[in-house]
């Protein structure tokens, strides 16, 4: 995360500071990014050899307690919550509407994506949106009367199934995009409800990617659980299949439904790796493999221990975490900032108001002369163009 170069220098330059929302009740009151902001500028300003990030790590354990103790855990669980804690801290939304779900059945793929991700702007805006998040569509199935639900959903992380091993070779990463896009049925611990059966449902389900964002992060799904015959009771192991990763030059265009932009196209290339060696994310040791934001060298970092690396290095049974940058530009939302201009529509203006520009306007029942109440809460006098 520190060479996450638009984040450490949205921190280093103070620009930050214009954005610490205090009274978030979903942040820390400002503490983690205020804490992530000292880190920083310890990190980059020469002074230290070495840093034990204590003030972040327990400031980051007031706002999720179960960090709070000296146990080992999971890197991706704690990347998750610290990105989620700087997101809360630096949202720029002070006061957040209720917002309902978009249902996509029926709707234009690109009219329920912007509606879609223009409802998550009205109580999320940050930093971390504009650079770390993307959008997923997400289409499901009721197996028994043949009800669909598609709905547009945001990610920070893509969490990747491990593929089939052929023949002791190293998994591709594009196989592992392959399953991770590829028809599933949800088990029993995932049901969906069927609002025409009035029950839960182990529903067909098909994910798509819509945009992805300038920051990439893949989590590789290493850890599985799996039912102790002896003892009953679930047990967690650990994959240890390699998985071949691009370096540099991932190609995402052709997983990629929405818009792309030749000016900053979805091509990315690889600036760090988490890396866990163990049977278990709860034990065993975590280094990192990165690409330095300032000289473009990689290095291993192992506790105190760093030292010069290449990148193919981090290509092991342990690598956890890869994160990828946009190799040429920048697209802020994942290009949904460009898609909105494309119709000439405020990002965080009147929900109401379509694709196609005009106001939407729910009427209520014609009991007294009362003025319309529009989608987002606001009062209309008179009734939109439909």
């Amino acid at each position: 995360l520190n060479h996450i170069e638009p984040l450490a220098q949205y921190f280093l330059k103070g620009n930050y500071k214009g954005d610490l929302n205090k009274n978030n009740p979903l942040g820390s009151g400002g503490n983690v990014a205020l804490a992530y902001s000292a880190l920083l500028t310890d990190i980059w300003g020469g002074e230290y050899s070495a840093l034990a990030p204590r003030q972040l790590k327990q400031t980051v354990a007031n706002f999720a307690p179960q960090f709070n103790n000296s146990y080992q855990h999971d890197s991706q669980e704690f990347c998750s919550f610290l990105m989620d804690g700087l997101h809360e801290d630096l949202n720029r939304v002070k006061d957040k509407p209720y917002v309902e779900d978009v249902e996509a059945i029926g709707m234009a793929d690109e009219k329920a994506a912007i509606e879609s991700w223009r409802k998550h702007l009205l109580r999320h805006d940050s930093i971390i949106v504009d650079t770390c998040q993307g959008m997923h569509r997400s289409h499901l199935k009721c197996p028994k009367c043949g009800k669909e639900s598609v709905k547009y959903d945001v990610y920070s992380t893509i969490s990747l199934p491990l593929a089939e091993k052929k023949n002791d070779a190293n998994i591709p990463l594009s196989e592992c995009l392959n399953k991770f896009l590829s028809h599933e049925e949800l088990d029993e611990d995932n049901t969906w409800y069927c609002s025409n059966c009035k029950e839960n449902v182990r529903a067909s389900k098909v994910i798509s990617l819509w945009t992805t964002p300038d920051i990439l992060i893949f989590h590789l799904k290493r850890f599985t659980f799996d039912t102790c015959k002896r003892r009953g009771g679930l047990v967690r192991s650990k994959v240890d299949d390699t998985v071949d990763f691009p370096i540099d030059g991932l190609d995402m265009s052709p997983y990629i439904l929405g818009p792309t932009d030749d000016g900053a196209p979805p091509i990315y290339k690889l600036f760090g790796v988490s890396e866990h060696s163990g049977s278990t994310a709860n034990s065993g040791h975590y280094t990192a493999t990165v690409r330095n934001s300032k000289d473009g060298k990689w290095y291993h970092c192992n506790d105190s221990h760093v030292g010069s690396t290449f990148g193919e290095a981090s290509i092991t049974k342990g690598a956890y975490l890869l994160f990828y940058q946009r190799s040429k530009g920048q697209l802020k939302w994942g290009g949904m900032e460009k898609a909105m201009t494309k119709y000439k529509l405020d990002p965080k203006g009147a929900i109401a108001q379509d694709v196609d520009g005009f106001i939407e306007v729910k009427s209520k029942k014609k009991k007294t002369k009362k003025p319309v109440a529009s989608l987002n809460g606001s009062v209309s006098g008179r009734r939109g163009k439909r």
